[in-house]
């Protein structure tokens, strides 16, 4: 008996590539002319100062990221490859904390989806139908998005990899529960190979 597999069943059986997060973003990553200076391929050369935060995804004694920038030097971008990354190479539940519900709703739509729409390698893997603004689904996974003024958004669901994304601007509180940081990191309770970057441009001297 032949057994026909689907084109998401051979996706979900591919092996990865042994790349980094920054070679996959040089080989797989197209930058959007609306939303970056140097549309098409990205290049980890214009910005050689990205390629460690993002490769630290691949060091495996790694659990717990914290970088502190200015502003307009990529961080955001560079988050971004590592969550192109993990739906391409390594599907995992992830997670992505913005400041607001709003900003979260904005990123989805403006920066997100065009990236995963550019990409062949990413838009194989978008289940569309399947998802929603904030919880996009992919073949093996899914991302979710949430703002750190919404506890709801935040609820109990397990993620391996949870990014904190411009910290300062959070609430001390989300809502009646504790500070989001806190909410988010433990999601990430049960896997030993968890993954947890913290971003920010100070809003303090």
């Amino acid at each position: 008996m032949t057994v026909k597999w689907s084109d998401q069943e051979l996706l979900a059986w591919k092996p990865p590539e042994k790349l980094t997060v920054s070679e996959w973003a040089d080989k797989y990553r197209i930058m959007d002319e609306q939303t970056s200076p140097l549309p098409g391929l990205w290049k980890t050369e214009n910005t050689p100062y990205l390629r460690e935060i993002m490769d630290t995804f691949n060091v495996p004694h790694i659990q717990e990221v914290v970088i502190c920038k200015p502003t307009q030097v990529g961080g955001t971008e560079a988050f971004n490859n590592i969550v192109g990354y993990i739906i391409d190479q390594d599907p995992s539940p992830t997670l992505v904390v913005y400041p607001t519900l709003e900003m979260a709703e904005y990123t989805s739509d403006k920066r997100l989806q065009p990236m995963f729409n550019l990409s062949p390698a990413l838009m194989n893997r978008f289940l569309r139908d399947k998802s929603k603004r904030l919880e996009l689904q992919f073949i093996g996974m899914y991302l979710a998005l949430a703002g750190a003024n919404s506890p709801a958004s935040l609820a109990s669901r397990p993620m391996r990899v949870v990014i904190f994304d411009e910290t300062d601007k959070y609430p001390p509180y989300s809502g009646k529960e504790a500070d989001p940081i806190s909410l988010g990191v433990e999601r990430t309770k049960n896997f030993y190979n968890r993954k947890i970057y913290k971003a920010s441009t100070p809003t303090l001297e």
